[in-house]
């Protein structure tokens, strides 16, 4: 098994600060603070080389041994640009190297995401930057025999280094592990460890424990995808595509969550009120801004308790339908969904407050990492572009309407069915779009239309002259097809009614009268509804075949960011 393989997790385990001598609580922050100012330099030392520093073909890559070119001296290298060994003279050179793979590893996630560079603010910061001590500098000790049977024994160089001695000293910093950490640090092998202080002043230590889990069999299961539709009413959406029709239809609702979570941001509006008025009136609001801080926290506390027991609903529906299908995870990504709800849209406090207050992308990676600690392959989750995905029938690809929030109605086949649902199954078919293994007839491709099934384009090469390297699109005939032509025959046995949707789907607005001609009778009054509502369309329009796109606007919950 390869260096890389394994599945990382970590168990947070307090310190017994309490019993800490004052000796022992001055050496600890010295180290911490220390290992601080050598993070900080390393990273004023990547950022004024990075352009030398950084290698592979995309440049996203540190080389570490660039950056000892640069910092330490050796017996063939006397003298470098940023000698550290004399800028900090008590700390040992494993250690520096220590706080250099610290340092390279938060610039590495600065690269990879795009955002802000580390340490970008200007002026002092209280906050102290761990670095990752590993295996060969700590132990984790066990005595039965003594009141206290949990310690971690550091190695403390600050006076050895100093001094010239070859043996360092030794820190021992007692633990209070529960049985939850304990079975945490049990179930792998501990790589590194990271001490950390927290806004209240409270010191934990982080161990890093590698998992290596049964990869999950999938050979020869017929191929399968859910597709999962988050949401804030509904939390999760979740339709499984198989060969043979939708299977297991679930949803997942967190009422208890949106009502605690509302209850808080009652009281900090209130506090922020008064802390506003106080400061009006020269007063003093440092306790009305700790307050503030304290439910700050508890609220951020309730939507992660939240967001980590939905996260684990969903990996064991995940697993349990592992044994029964070779399955793809399909996942939606709001993307632009915070740009939607910044100031000056137009949408209202209460919109900002509902759509800030959810971590989409923190049940994402979460759902991923849960996963690959039970052995299912994270290649095998995707997250995909979830724009349109609730308002364009999944049926003949058109845009429908949604009289109610969680209602979809397709004015051009007559479609209706629970708008999440409907954004589920898109959400699957856009994966099965992805995988050529799954477009294939014989796997998932009876869910795509006619037009989803041709071949993606293709870049344009260099030696084509500039002429398309895509075949030439067929004129459509003047007789033209029918909507109804236009729908998948295979996806006709799975139709809305199906029982364990019926307490699920609202009932639209328009009375449905059941019949032979119901659904015509369904498009009509549809129609006469949306020509009091919106300008009167060509009926060219609404007959459409399905190799064209109709260009329209976004639904309000799903629209493109």
């Amino acid at each position: 098994m390869g260096r890389s393989s394994g599945v990382m997790i970590t168990a947070k385990v307090p310190v017994r600060w309490d019993v800490l001598t004052a000796r022992q609580k001055t050496r600890l922050s010295r180290i911490t603070s220390r290992d601080t100012r050598v993070i900080k330099a390393y990273l004023g030392v990547i950022e004024k080389h990075e352009k030398n520093l950084l290698v592979g073909k995309r440049k996203k890559r540190l080389n570490a041994g660039t950056i000892d070119e640069l910092t330490l001296r050796t017996k063939n290298r006397s003298s470098v640009p940023h000698d550290f060994k004399r800028r900090f003279s008590n700390i040992s050179v494993n250690e520096l190297q220590e706080c250099r793979d610290t340092a390279m590893a938060m610039w590495q996630v600065y690269l990879a995401l795009g955002r802000g560079k580390p340490l970008r603010a200007k002026g002092y910061c209280s906050r102290k930057l761990p670095r990752h001590v590993f295996k060969q500098r700590f132990k984790f000790l066990y005595t039965p025999n003594k009141s206290i049977k949990h310690w971690l024994v550091i190695r403390d160089s600050l006076d050895s280094v100093r001094e010239g001695r070859v043996r360092h000293d030794k820190l021992s910093i007692p633990l209070n592990p529960s049985s939850y950490h304990l079975n945490r640090l049990k179930s792998g092998e501990i790589k590194s460890i990271q001490i950390v202080k927290d806004h209240s002043k409270k010191w934990w230590v982080l161990f890093k424990v590698k998992l290596k889990p049964e990869p999950v069999d999938t050979t020869s299961k017929p191929p399968a995808v859910i597709g999962i539709d988050l949401g804030i009413k509904k939390a999760v959406c979740s339709v499984v595509l198989t060969q043979k029709g939708m299977k297991h239809i679930q949803f997942w609702t967190q009422k208890d969550k949106a009502r605690q979570i509302e209850q808080y941001d009652q009281m900090i509006a209130s506090l922020q009120s008064k802390k506003e008025d106080l400061l009006k009136q020269g007063c003093s609001a440092d306790d009305v801004t700790q307050r503030l801080r304290q439910l700050s926290s508890k609220r951020e506390n309730i939507s992660f308790d939240y967001d980590r027991k939905l996260v684990k609903l969903l990996s064991e529906h995940v697993l349990e339908l592992s044994d029964k299908y070779d399955v793809h995870v399909a996942i939606g990504r709001l993307k632009g969904i915070r740009n939607r709800a910044r100031r000056g849209n137009y949408r209202g406090p209460k919109f900002r407050g509902m759509i800030h207050r959810w971590a989409f992308a923190r049940i994402t990676d979460s759902l991923k990492h849960k996963l690959s600690m039970n052995g299912f392959s994270p290649k095998r989750v995707f997250a995909v572009p979830e724009a349109w995905t609730s308002i364009k029938c999944h049926k003949c690809g058109h845009k429908g309407i949604r009289p109610k929030q969680s209602f979809f109605l397709c004015h051009t086949c007559g479609y209706r069915d629970n708008a999440d649902k409907n954004a589920a199954i898109n959400i699957g078919r856009r994966l099965i779009m992805l995988i050529p293994s799954l477009k294939d007839e014989k796997g998932l491709g009876m869910w795509l239309l006619s037009h989803e099934k041709a071949a993606p384009k293709t870049r344009r090469s260099k030696r084509s002259k500039r002429m398309s390297s895509l075949p030439k699109r067929l004129p459509i005939s003047s007789e033209g097809k029918s909507v109804a032509d236009c729908i998948q025959t295979s996806l006709g046995m799975f139709s809305s009614t199906d029982p364990a949707m019926a307490t699920t789907m609202e009932t639209p607005s328009a009375a449905m009268d059941s019949g032979p001609h119901s659904t015509t009778r369904q498009r009509t009054e549809t129609m006469s509804g949306m020509r009091n509502s919106v300008p009167m369309m060509p009926s060219e329009t609404l007959a459409q075949p399905a190799e064209e796109v109709l260009l329209v606007a976004g639904d309000s919950s799903h629209e493109e960011g």
